[in-house]
């Protein structure tokens, strides 16, 4: 079988990457993180005069266009591997970059990747959390061309929908109206019989495409269901002693995916199950950072997701974990 990762004739190989990586590394760098031709340079190894070489080559082969157009726009060697091991529908890796906007370059890669899934009026699922909605803000004009309709998979999600105010009025987005969370079992049950909420639920189990979040209890205080009120940090702790590692929907996982026992906050919960979410044809997952690298992989054991978004740093360190 031929070697994808070996250079055509011809082409220069600098800290063991062909060219064409090189240029959609730096393309990434410059357009999608606006590191400046130095900047890329010092990172790459590169003058600066090679970096300037690389994004003309770019712009007239065509690889840069509104979005780079490479295989290896991600990590392919770490692509290969997570998608080999999970048997994955769809998987993007980005280049890894010290940068505290990590969830809007995340966005970008996920809106990127749906853009080449979905179909026009189909049906998009979104889940709870920042990273999801950076996404759709990233993917909201294709949303309106394609007249993707929109659901929600979760309570407690209205708040991040402020953002995506430029979307077409003819867009229709359904939101559970309830919290993520209920105060009890008991008030749980009866806002999930709400004829207004069961009809979203159900309309969210039909979805064609899902997108969500991945939660990590290493997170800590940075954790999106944390800082959103939705549990407390002595829960966080607790969580952490019965085995879990991360979330998806607050619904909370052991290491090997199945989800914690002894969880009240399962009955709590105003969003789909697990068992519902992994009915829906492609579930992303959308995370990074080295302290989600046990909840992703957690997520990927478990069957949870089947297309992954995520980067190289963190990327690596799952498959260290395996």
């Amino acid at each position: 079988m031929k070697n994808d990762r070996t250079p055509a004739a011809g082409l220069i190989v600098d800290n063991g990457m062909g060219e064409e990586e090189l240029l959609a590394r730096t393309a990434w760098f410059y357009y999608h993180d606006g590191l400046t031709q130095n900047e890329i340079g010092e990172r790459l190894g590169l003058t600066r005069l090679k970096v300037s070489r690389l994004l003309e080559k770019g712009r007239q082969s065509g690889v840069i266009r509104v979005q780079i157009n490479s295989r290896y726009e991600g990590c392919l060697t770490l692509e290969h591997a997570l998608q080999q091991r999970f048997n994955l529908k769809q998987i993007r890796v980005l280049p890894q970059l010290d940068s505290p906007n990590l969830s809007q370059r995340l966005g970008v890669g996920a809106a990127q990747m749906l853009m080449s899934v979905l179909q026009p009026q189909q049906l998009l699922a979104v889940g709870f959390g920042e990273t999801s909605m950076n996404t759709l803000q990233h993917l909201s004009g294709f949303i309106s061309s394609q007249h993707i309709r929109m659901v929600t998979l979760s309570g407690g999600v209205g708040p991040y929908m402020t953002g995506l105010g430029q979307l077409d009025a003819a867009c229709g987005i359904s939101i559970i109206p309830a919290p993520l969370r209920a105060s009890s079992a008991n008030v749980a049950q009866i806002l999930r019989q709400e004829r207004s909420v069961k009809d979203v639920m159900l309309a969210a189990c039909a979805a064609d495409v899902a997108i969500v979040g991945i939660g990590a209890l290493r997170q800590k205080q940075e954790a999106t269901i944390l800082r959103s009120g939705y549990i407390s940090e002595g829960e966080q702790l607790m969580y952490a002693r019965r085995g879990a590692v991360g979330d998806i929907l607050g619904y909370f996982m052991r290491p090997d995916g199945q989800l914690a026992d002894a969880m009240p906050i399962h009955e709590e919960l105003i969003a789909v199950s697990p068992e519902e979410l992994a009915a829906i044809p492609m579930v992303m997952g959308v995370a990074g950072g080295p302290e989600k690298a046990e909840a992703i992989l957690a997520a990927l054991e478990g069957g949870r997701i089947n297309a992954l978004v995520t980067e190289e740093g963190t990327a690596r360190s799952i498959l260290a974990l395996l």
